[in-house]
C-alpha cells in the first residue's frame, strides 16, 4: 500500500496509447498530473482510463491547456474522486473548469499560488489549495 504518482511530461496520445495497449505497463495511479498542461494533444482517454486515477491534478495557465476535450476526459475519468487545477482556464469556461476551491489562480494573471501534495507511507495522501487553504486527505 503505497502512494502512486505519474508524471508523463509532454507525451503525445501515441506515446501515450503504447504505455497502456495492448498492455498496461503502468497500472493505476492514485494521482495523475494531467500531461502537456492540459492540451488535447496529450491526454487521451485510453491513458487516462487505464491510469484510473483517483485524483487529478492539471497543470494549466490561465492561457495555456485546460483544453475543454482533454479536461473532460480527466473529468469523466472512472473513479476519478477530484480534479484540481493550477489555473481557471479562460478557454474552458463555466462548464470546463472545476469549483473555485479547488483552483489555486483564479486570475487571467498568475498570483503565483500552487497546489501542494503530501504522500504518507500507508499510502494516504494530502492535497492543499494554497490560495485558500483547501485540503482534503485521500485514505488509502
Amino acid at each position: 500500500q503505497h502512494f502512486r504518482f505519474i508524471d508523463l511530461g509532454d507525451l503525445t496520445k501515441k506515446k501515450e496509447r503504447n504505455l497502456v495497449c495492448p498492455n498496461n505497463l503502468i497500472g493505476t495511479v492514485d494521482l495523475y498530473l494531467t500531461t502537456h498542461h492540459g492540451l488535447d494533444l496529450s491526454n487521451s482517454k485510453v491513458i487516462v482510463d487505464a491510469l484510473h486515477p483517483r485524483v487529478a491534478i492539471m497543470n494549466n495557465g490561465a492561457h495555456k491547456g485546460g483544453i475543454p476535450s482533454a479536461w473532460q476526459i480527466v473529468h469523466d475519468s472512472p473513479g476519478l474522486e477530484d480534479l484540481w487545477q493550477l489555473h481557471y482556464s479562460a478557454i474552458g469556461g463555466k462548464d470546463h473548469n472545476v469549483s473555485d476551491d479547488l483552483i489555486s489562480n483564479l486570475g487571467e494573471n498568475d498570483q503565483g499560488n500552487y497546489i501542494k501534495v503530501s504522500a504518507e507511507a500507508d499510502g494516504t495522501f494530502t492535497v492543499m489549495n494554497t490560495r485558500n487553504k483547501y485540503t482534503k486527505k485521500y485514505k488509502k
